[in-house]
């Protein structure tokens, strides 16, 4: 990574994508070289000249010499360099008009040099210098004189720099660029009000590991050096000194940790983000990216609320550090979903314009106050993004020239109103590819500048008041959403999560089966995987979750049938049953039958032992015969069914009351025979006597 930034250092010129392709050769080991022209300086048609911009201060005083370092192509002998220099813009709409040549205002200085006599600097390209005269001083016809506004310290003027032939005055090449220049160090009054900037940056990625817990090679790749997400990390390590406000994916960050666990080159990657989240400001948010009003829609807001806090556990874990829920900066957002957050502990909003209505006045200044939202009865302190400023970064023109462009951008929004506290809000995309040539010059401009200070999204809120009209602070509302439904069906998603927590409840909530499918249902309810394509991969980490289970709960049985002969009135019945998972299970074992009584209960929850158990109940007999005896198996909860099996009981015992019947009986029997007998001879000894 070292290699790779001394690289884009030393070839600003135009070589970028020749000494990318090398740094990637003396990583790789590979032997083929593919040079083409650099992205960022797209080659010139033939004979057409180019002049671009390579390096501007960020700012600069009155009475200082403002280099820019260009780069300069295809031009004819005699050739010169000129800059004019326009009346300060006074709006961030007229700024932007001004990005594409519109409305540039009255010239007021200009300023040229032979292109031959531009020194050339030692990291490449030419040196051309815009003197700026310093009106306490005495006045030099060489330096260039502009007058400051009145109400402010600062300006920002547009800078049209010429590639022209001064013999015709024709114009060859150019772009327009913007000084920031601020009153003469000696005797400048500071602005008391800088503006406050918070930038978000997203550290995310879609879902790293597939259903088949192999990690996705796009993730890899990601990761790797000279990956995307490996540049933001390199980029973190540049950016020390200025505050920044990380947003990483827990999932994002959890993957990266563990695929680095084996691979240095990635490790360094990770270390960095842990690193730099120690320094700055960590927001949290929910395990893999959710669309929060779908998921209550489709009855799922309890497990969207478990994607927040297992979100914020990730990150606590894989971080290192204590990252506080507090603040959200979630999409998409409704009234019912804004309630889960508030519960989940979430005070304070970062918000799209997007997300919300229109507010009821609209001031001719950029929006820069905090506000509040209302939503069922909670009130959340917020703050809006500002999207048209962080769109500066993608506007037309060399790495250089958007960060001047963005920078110059900011300085124009805090001399708008240089003596109220301001703040803004820059939100990078979820799965942002920034440019280390355009991001370094930025990161550059904000240290120790005069107009912009960078904080984080609590010390905006800290410093800047909120919005207030005369009726009383401003409160703006929620803009309605459609719910679209989620990628996983939902009864599917229930019942899938049902039959893991009796798995849990099985083989403990630790166990590696268990947490990998928490892991795939979380992963299953992302908003990052849409349409037909969507669905299949959420479908999968459910039949994923299934199969897991299934694999374990077949090797829990018990033999599905079996005879047991009981010979007396109180007897054990034993119960055996086979645990081949290699691990301790716990189970719970239910007796059923007409015929038996449980004197110890039917139910039982038992830990199985690797191998065989074999477990015994008492049982009284109420009757002698055969009659069967149902035994079922299942999870500790009830949730997973492991098996029924059907004993055939061949009771032996003389019934009680049937001995009490038949002793009765006998001897009723005995006496009438007594009798009869008696009877009987003394009617024939009766009747031998009548003879």
């Amino acid at each position: 990574m070292r290699f790779f930034r001394t690289a884009r250092r030393v070839v600003r010129d135009g070589s970028l994508a020749v000494m990318r392709a090398l740094a990637i050769i003396a990583a790789t080991g590979l032997l083929a070289l593919a040079v083409g022209p650099s992205p960022a300086y797209p080659g010139p048609a033939t004979g057409e000249s180019v002049i671009t911009l390579l390096e501007q201060p960020a700012w600069s005083p009155l009475g200082a010499d403002v280099v820019l370092r260009l780069n300069v192509v295809n031009t004819a002998p005699g050739m010169e360099v000129r800059a004019v220099v326009h009346t300060n813009v006074q709006s961030r709409i007229g700024y932007e008009r001004t990005l594409q040549g519109e409305r540039l205002g009255s010239q007021i200085a200009t300023t040229s040099t032979p292109l031959d006599a531009l020194p050339t600097s030692a990291n490449g390209g030419r040196l051309f210098t815009i003197p700026l005269q310093d009106p306490a001083a005495p006045r030099d016809s060489n330096r260039v004189r502009i007058t400051l506004p009145r109400t402010t310290a600062a300006g920002v003027y547009p800078v049209e720099i010429e590639l022209r032939d001064p013999e015709t005055g024709d114009s060859r090449a150019g772009f327009i660029t913007h000084l920031v220049v601020t009153s003469p160090a000696a005797n400048s009054e500071p602005i008391t009000e800088p503006l406050r900037l918070s930038w978000v940056w997203h550290i995310a990625d879609d879902p790293a590991i597939h259903a088949n817990g192999v990690m996705s090679p796009s993730f890899i790749a990601a990761v790797s050096p000279f990956g995307r997400l490996a540049t933001i990390a390199d980029l973190l390590n540049a950016a020390r000194g200025v505050p920044l406000v990380l947003a990483p994916g827990p999932e994002t960050v959890a993957s990266w940790q563990l695929s680095g666990s084996d691979d240095r080159a990635i490790a360094d990657g990770i270390d960095a983000v842990r690193s730099s989240a120690q320094l700055n400001q960590v927001l949290a948010g929910s395990y893999v990216p959710i669309d929060g009003p779908s998921l209550l829609a489709a009855g799922l807001e309890a497990d969207a609320v478990t994607e927040l806090r297992v979100g914020t556990a990730t990150l606590n874990a894989t971080l290192d550090t204590v990252v506080s829920p507090r603040m959200a900066n979630a999409s998409p957002l409704d009234s019912a979903f804004l309630e889960k957050l508030h519960l989940n502990g979430v005070e304070k909003l970062v918000l799209s314009p997007k997300q919300l209505l229109e507010p009821d006045v609209v001031t001719r200044f950029t929006p820069a106050l905090p506000f509040a939202v209302e939503s069922s009865g909670q009130t959340f302190t917020a703050v809006a993004t500002s999207p048209e400023l962080q769109a500066l970064l993608a506007t037309d023109g060399s790495p250089a020239l958007r960060a001047q462009n963005l920078l110059a951008g900011l300085a124009v929004v805090a001399l708008e109103q240089p003596n109220l506290a301001r703040g803004v809000v820059l939100d990078t995309a979820r799965r942002w590819n920034p440019d280390p040539e355009v991001i370094e010059p930025v990161l550059d401009g904000l240290l120790s500048n005069p107009l912009i200070e960078a904080v984080s999204l609590d010390d905006l809120l800290a410093a800047v008041p909120p919005e207030e009209t005369d009726e009383g602070p401003v409160v703006r509302r929620i803009a309605p959403v459609t719910s679209d439904s989620p990628s996983v069906d939902p009864a599917t998603f229930l019942a899938t999560s049902v039959r893991l927590n009796g798995l849990a409840s099985m083989v403990g909530a630790a166990d590696p089966s268990v947490e990998k499918g928490r892991e795939s249902l979380l992963t299953s309810l992302t908003s990052a995987w849409t349409g037909g394509v969507g669905r299949k991969r959420a479908a999968a980490r459910l039949v994923d979750v299934d199969t897991s289970i299934n694999t374990i709960t077949s090797k829990v049985r018990t033999p599905a049938a079996r005879s047991v002969t009981v010979t007396s009135r109180r007897a054990d019945i034993p119960v055996s049953i086979l645990n081949e998972t290699g691990r301790d299970v716990r189970v719970r074992v239910r007796l059923k039958s007409d015929k038996l009584k449980f004197p110890d209960g039917n139910d039982r929850v038992l830990t199985l032992a690797p191998d065989n158990t074999t477990v015994h109940f008492a049982v009284e007999s109420r009757a002698s015969g055969t009659f069967p005896l149902g035994v079922v198996l299942t999870s500790e909860d009830d949730a997973l069914s492991l098996g029924r099996a059907r004993y055939t009981v061949r009771s032996t015992v003389v019934n009680g009351v049937g001995v009490i019947i038949t002793i009765c009986a006998i001897l009723f029997l005995a006496f009438w025979w007594i009798t009869h007998w008696r009877r009987s001879r003394r009617a024939t000894t009766t009747a031998a006597a009548s003879t």
